[in-house]
């Protein structure tokens, strides 16, 4: 019987083999915009058995469907799309690979009455590597950044301090236009204009090609390139708030607002071999809002020292981002392209909270034989974050054959980080409701400039069987020095005192060397993926002040090194049941490494209830990902189904304990356990022809924490699920109503647990006939003023008694008014013979 099944085994793939031979190949773009088009389906149907075949294109637009001798009628379908046929299509015995011209799909038209409404592709799309976003259907966050996208997709959250995540986790890699990132993700999708991006990937599960940093996985953002011979142009400006809820601090006297405005301009031009690309963009948001919270700390006595804080606590965020590309085609074989990216960030919050201090029971009534101690404080403290990014890139693509390719990328980035916090108390006359004598006045600064390269090298073999090799090697060289000053005022002589012991500067050198390899292939019904990457890492951080403050008791040293070498196999299988139906699995081990801003030994008092200092022994942490996903695509529906496990060994929590001396909090980042986190995803694309469309998305997964804190074992979980919804309705030719909804469930933390979160938004868009290329829109976010976060904190000390408690309350004022008006023009030049002559040899 062994015998029988490896047989069967070398037949099927010999067959696979010589079947390969024959075949067509070609590319699929969208008729009007030219724009490539992925996951268009290409059925081939046998004329005199009538039996079919077919296959997906790929990321690029690309196809290749292995075809017997025989007569076709070879069929381009896509959601959104008109049917496109070439007729008796004939494979004979002397044709091995026919390219076949170029399919342009034209987008699909319904009449509605008088009125002819455009129908559109699905908004997502998944493939065995990835899901794919159409950023164009999320109307309410257009005129946005990056982050307001995210906030649309599904498994993608945004947390109340700005920070993106998937599935839970904010340690992902960002990369653009297919390339990584050694900036801060929430830092750079905060400064890529909504309006310059074409998709989103995102990659839970990436392949050995990528790099294996990152618990979230992979979030890729494309941008708008010239795709085909000409030249367009696109401008937009938004302006908005929430006036009615804008007030004066009565303390402060700052004003409060929610004033928002961006603009943005994007053109290309592509002309035979060269193209050019770039734009501006600026964006200014103003957050209005408040904290209320509720801490108590366990003394000594039995009583707990209490402080309820309640006050405004403004955000503002700036952004000017500038950039520029060029492709240039020396043959129809060789390409050479150059990009720069820079980036200037301003944000921020402050907070003007009054606290009431005092000593009592639990439930905050008075002890016998203890004083109450009741004191009122005012604290208003700001904390400004700058930053300078640069990013540039050069790549050279060589095919030396139709079956072999060469990719040469380098990666340049320089990102000028530093921060300012300033922190004051003031005595505060609670019946009088005024703010006395200055008590307190703290100043925080750091500076920490960060140097990257990255090199990839990567080749790609194609063998006669179609199945593919890639190798590449991808070296990365990151190097941050980092000076931090802590400052506090004698307030009875008015001069700053020296404390040098405080104060400390990092140097941290980060190389990471990576070999891998990835195969892909097709089996019978099965394409698979097999891949294996190895990355070793050489890590050196010098401490100026090796005497620095941590909360963990541990010995500290003036350097600390590591070196390690770490494998990370991946495995991605698809099976297609037929051409609407498919299955697939994938599996992959990741790491991540600590930031430095986790790591380095700052002391900050960021308000008056919380110190926050990073610890230089972290090391990374270890991710396993599972995934099994079934997919159904119908004419105008898709499906897909995803159940997923993910395991995360020697994770990285934020902890909480009490500082004693000065009876606060204080918080820090460590190695003390494990997460673990089973459940399913379900995203449902529909083009309701004529009406609209509607994308719903959904998870549900149990989320498990298991951990080690100050000696206190923590074992914590819960039933977690979300749910985002976008709805786009055609009401006339003209006029789009949009609206979408996002509510995320309570989830447990390390320490504590974060509430139910929910929000919705709407938009009316406004085409009008007469002004082509102009589309209007007004748009009002957070519409049930539900923009409100809520999170609890507690800690035992070893024998199980709680020593603090807080409760916290973020709420953002809403709901926000916005205007938005935008422009584009697209000039398509005719294309010469020479251009068509390309495009038949190079696919």
């Amino acid at each position: 019987m062994r015998r029988k099944q490896i047989l069967a085994f070398i037949l099927l793939l010999t067959a696979n083999t010589l079947f390969a031979q024959k075949g067509v190949k070609g590319l699929v773009k969208d008729a009007n915009s030219g724009e490539t088009l992925p996951f268009v389906t290409v059925k081939a149907v046998d004329k005199q058995s009538n039996k079919p075949s077919g296959v997906f294109t790929n990321n690029k637009g690309e196809y290749e469907l292995k075809l017997k001798e025989g007569n076709y009628d070879l069929v381009f379908s896509f959601i959104g799309y008109q049917n496109d046929t070439i007729k008796n299509l004939s494979i004979n015995k002397a044709t091995k690979w026919k390219s076949l011209p170029l399919t342009s799909l034209n987008v699909a038209t319904h009449s509605l009455g008088d009125v002819n409404i455009t129908a559109k592709r699905s908004t997502v799309q998944a493939t065995i590597e990835k899901k794919s976003y159409n950023t164009k259907d999320f109307e309410t966050a257009k005129g946005g950044t990056a982050v307001d996208i995210l906030n649309k997709l599904p498994s993608v959250d945004l947390d109340a301090d700005g920070n993106v995540s998937v599935r839970g986790t904010t340690d992902f890699m960002v990369y653009l236009n297919g390339k990584p990132t050694q900036m801060d993700p929430s830092v750079l999708l905060g400064q890529i204009a909504g309006d310059a991006i074409k998709s989103i990937d995102v990659i839970t599960v990436p392949t050995a090609k990528f790099d294996a940093q990152g618990k979230g996985g992979i979030i890729n953002i494309e941008t708008n390139k010239g795709t085909t011979d000409g030249f367009s142009i696109s401008a937009n400006g938004l302006l908005g708030g929430s006036p009615w809820g804008n007030i004066t601090d009565k303390y402060s006297g700052y004003d409060l607002n929610d004033n928002r405005y961006s603009t943005g301009v994007n053109a290309s031009y592509t002309k035979d071999q060269f193209s050019i690309y770039g734009g501006l963009f600026y964006n200014k948001k103003n957050v209005n809002g408040k904290r209320s919270g509720d801490a108590r700390l366990l003394q000594s006595n039995g009583s707990y020292y209490h402080m309820v804080a309640q006050g405004e606590r403004p955000e503002w965020y700036e952004y000017y981002t500038a950039q520029l590309g060029t492709d240039y085609r020396f043959t129809d074989n060789t390409t050479l392209s150059a990009s720069y990216f820079y980036g200037n960030r301003t944000d921020g919050r402050s907070a003007f909270y009054v606290y009431d201090t005092f000593y009592a029971d639990e439930n905050k009534d008075d002890i016998t034989g203890i004083d109450r101690n009741e004191n009122w404080i005012y604290n208003p403290n700001t904390d400004n974050r700058y930053g300078q990014f640069h990013s540039s890139d050069l790549h050279l693509a060589h095919k030396f054959s139709t079956t072999s390719k060469l990719d040469i990328d380098l990666l340049y980035e320089y990102s000028a980080l530093s921060r300012d916090l300033d922190n004051r108390n003031y005595d505060f006359n609670q019946p009088m409701d005024q703010v006395g004598n200055k008590t307190d006045h703290f100043i925080q600064t750091d500076d920490t400039p960060l140097h990257a390269y990255r090199l990839s090298i990567d080749y790609e073999k194609e063998f006669d069987n179609k199945n593919q090799l890639t190798v590449g090697f991808q070296p990365q060289w990151m190097s941050i020095a980092g000076t931090f000053s802590y400052d506090t005022l004698n307030i009875a002589n008015q001069t700053w005192g020296d404390y040098s012991s405080l104060e400390n500067g990092v140097d941290m050198n980060r190389d990471v060397y990576a070999f891998y390899a990835d195969y892909r292939g097709k089996l019978g019904g099965f394409s698979y993926i097999l891949g294996l990457r190895a990355e070793y890492m050489d890590q050196q951080m010098k401490i100026d002040n090796p005497d620095y403050f941590n909360i963990f008791g541990r010995d500290t040293k003036d350097q600390y090194n590591t070196k390690k070498l770490d494998w990370f196999p991946s495995l991605h299988l698809n099976y297609s049941l037929d051409e609407n139906n498919s299955i697939s699995a994938s599996a992959s081990r990741r790491i991540n490494r600590p930031a430095l801003k986790d790591m380095s030994p700052f002391l900050y008092r960021r308000h008056y209830e919380v110190y926050v200092v990073g610890d230089p022994t972290l090391e990374p942490e270890y991710l396993n990902n599972l995934e099994v996903q079934y997919g159904w695509k119908g004419s105008n529906v898709s499906v897909n189904l995803t159940g997923f496990y993910r395991g995360t060994d020697n994770a990285v929590f934020r902890v909480n304990t009490v500082y004693e001396e000065e009876n606060v909090l204080i918080r820090s980042y460590t190695n003390s356990g494990n997460t673990q986190a089973l459940g399913a995803e379900l995203n449902t694309s529909i083009v309701m022809g004529r009406i609209g469309d509607l994308f719903l998305g959904g998870s549900l997964y149990n989320y498990k924490v298991e951990a080690d804190i100050f000696g206190y074992k923590e074992s914590n979980q819960s039933t977690n699920w979300s749910m985002k919804g976008n709805l786009n309705l055609n009401i006339t030719k003209t006029v789009k109503w949009s609206s979408d909804f996002n509510v995320k469930s309570a989830t447990v933390t390390a320490q504590g647990q974060n509430e139910l979160f929910y929000q919705a938004n709407t938009a009316l868009v406004y085409k009008p006939a007469k002004l082509k290329g102009w589309d209007f829109s007004v748009r009002a976010l957070d519409i049930f003023s539900s923009n409100i976060t809520g999170l609890s904190t507690r800690a035992y000390d070893t024998s199980g008694v709680q020593i603090f408690y807080q409760d916290t309350e973020y709420s953002r004022n809403g709901p926000i008014l916005e205007l938005r008006a935008s422009y584009s023009l697209n000039k398509i030049f005719k294309k010469s013979k020479t251009d068509s002559a390309f495009g038949k040899s190079q696919f």
